[in-house]
């Protein structure tokens, strides 16, 4: 049987019925998915604001993205496996030597296991481990980030600690279905989360400027400090 995720879009739609007040069984009838699916993501993907239970559909993406990016494991993630290769690489053993070595246990290839310390399964993503440091990856482009203006972390502490309404973080989400360039400018406020999408056809500069217009362009003044 064929599973379909639910996508942002999807996301985005339990968000606003479930703010409304809608039970699981009204969101799963006006979304088209099982009531169990509807049910689980709320339960599995809801955050607390103040004590009270809050669905938003990025950090439900997100962590989405990060359960599958740990699914991917396979029949190599073992734990046994992670041992022995975490064990010979603090020997200074290379990830060819791990891979092409005999032993009781299947071994992944050596790329394979180049790649899970790149992306911190093992050695906690330290490349210092690896006896030839080799080169170091470079990420192309922005990789999909803003670089404009300064980071949360380099701003006021009261924009860090969430302490005055005003300050915005912005990021786009993409489906993971079909090859679509479309996607969702989201804008979250830092102190209240309150949470807004906007519908764009491109991931163009000129098509964020008009969502943010959009999304910003009718709050009031002290809701757009930064």
């Amino acid at each position: 049987m064929n599973y379909n995720h639910l996508t942002i879009e999807e996301r985005c739609c339990i968000r606003k019925y479930y703010n409304e007040g809608k039970s699981f069984r009204e969101i799963a009838e006006l979304v088209g998915r099982n009531v169990s699916t509807i049910s689980r993501e709320i339960w599995r993907n809801k955050t607390y604001m103040n004590c009270k239970p809050a669905y938003y559909p990025h950090t439900a993406q997100r962590k989405y993205s990060l359960r599958r990016k740990f699914c991917h494991r396979g029949m190599y993630w073992d734990k046994d496996v992670l041992n022995y290769i975490e064990d010979k690489l603090n020997k200074t053993w290379s990830p060819e030597q791990i891979a092409k070595t005999p032993c009781e246990i299947k071994m992944p290839s050596f790329k394979t296991i180049y790649r899970w310390i790149y992306e911190g399964y093992l050695a906690k993503g330290i490349v210092k481990v690896l006896r030839k440091k080799g080169k170091t990856r470079k990420r192309l482009g922005n990789g999909g980030r803003f670089t404009t203006g300064k980071s949360i972390r380099k701003r006021e502490k009261s924009v860090y600690k969430r302490q005055e309404v005003g300050h915005w973080e912005v990021d786009t989400v993409v489906s993971g279905i079909g090859k679509s360039k479309a996607c969702f400018a989201t804008f979250a406020e830092r102190k209240t989360r309150y949470y807004i999408a906007v519908w764009m056809p491109d991931r163009k500069a000129e098509s964020m400027e008009k969502a943010a217009i959009k999304a910003l362009g009718n709050l009031p003044s002290e809701w757009l400090k930064v």
